[in-house]
């Protein structure tokens, strides 16, 4: 499922997608969410579908990867089938709509390579909103990650006879919570999306949902180093953090 997984790491700029066909669903319009589950990889897919005098138009979103207004060519609305195409990344959906017209269940498909995919449908602030869900437990934790290891990280990760220079980037949001993006400066691959930031007994815990990798490292006693190993892909190798001084 690699390919399937890989397309959806670059953002596009939003364009418009006009409907073709006779039958219209008069009430489509909304964004509509699910989560492309391949094993190890699970990314959150968001379909912003909109109806004007002209017709419909849509956007496609990958949260976990960045990925924003990624634009779609068209949406047909046949019968009860819901189809769509994202021609930027060669891939399209085929859903069957349940009779009340918020739910559908289909398959991705991508490059010959096809994943089930279902999605219900709410509002794009919902969506924009809807972020992860955390217990009691790692609310607290994730609190307590945003005020002991905000800042940004560096370090190295040992590849194929050489290394890769990581940054992490973590913060603090409006309600508290730790956010956090990572760069790999030598792929330049930048603001991949981490979550599930936490900070439980010296440890430290983030994942990066977009490309199936998790962090766990233990908090240096000043809070100026994390040691600990990366996690992707079945394989783990050491992961070493260095805080930055600010600016």
């Amino acid at each position: 499922m690699k390919n399937i997984l890989s397309l959806l790491t670059a953002a596009f700029l939003m364009s418009s997608a006009i409907v073709h066909g006779e039958e219209l669903a008069k009430n489509v319009a909304g964004s509509w969410q699910g989560t492309l589950d391949a094993g190890s990889v699970k990314l959150r897919v968001v379909f912003n579908i909109t109806q004007a005098a002209g017709g419909l138009s849509a956007t496609m979103e990958s949260p976990d990867q960045g990925a924003n207004s990624i634009p779609v060519e068209s949406v047909t609305v046949t019968g009860t089938s819901l189809d769509i195409e994202v021609k930027a990344l060669n891939g399209a959906y085929k859903g069957i709509l349940d009779a009340a017209g918020n739910t559908a269940a289909g398959q991705w498909t991508q490059n010959g390579q096809s994943l089930p995919l279902n999605l219900v449908k709410g509002t794009k602030a919902a969506a924009a909103s809807s972020g992860e869900a955390l217990s009691p437990a790692d609310l607290a934790a994730s609190k307590e990650a945003a005020l002991k290891v905000a800042g940004t990280w560096n370090g190295a990760l040992a590849a194929g006879g050489g290394s890769l220079r990581l940054r992490v980037n973590i913060a603090k949001t409006a309600a508290g919570v730790a956010t956090g993006t990572m760069d790999s400066l030598d792929q330049g691959a930048n603001g991949i999306p981490i979550s599930a930031i936490t900070l439980k007994d010296g440890k430290v815990r983030f994942e990066a949902r977009g490309i199936g990798g998790v962090y766990e490292g233990t908090l240096a006693a000043d809070g100026s180093a994390l040691n600990g190993q990366w996690q992707q892909g079945g394989h783990s190798s050491p992961l070493d953090l260095q805080k930055a001084k600010p600016e």
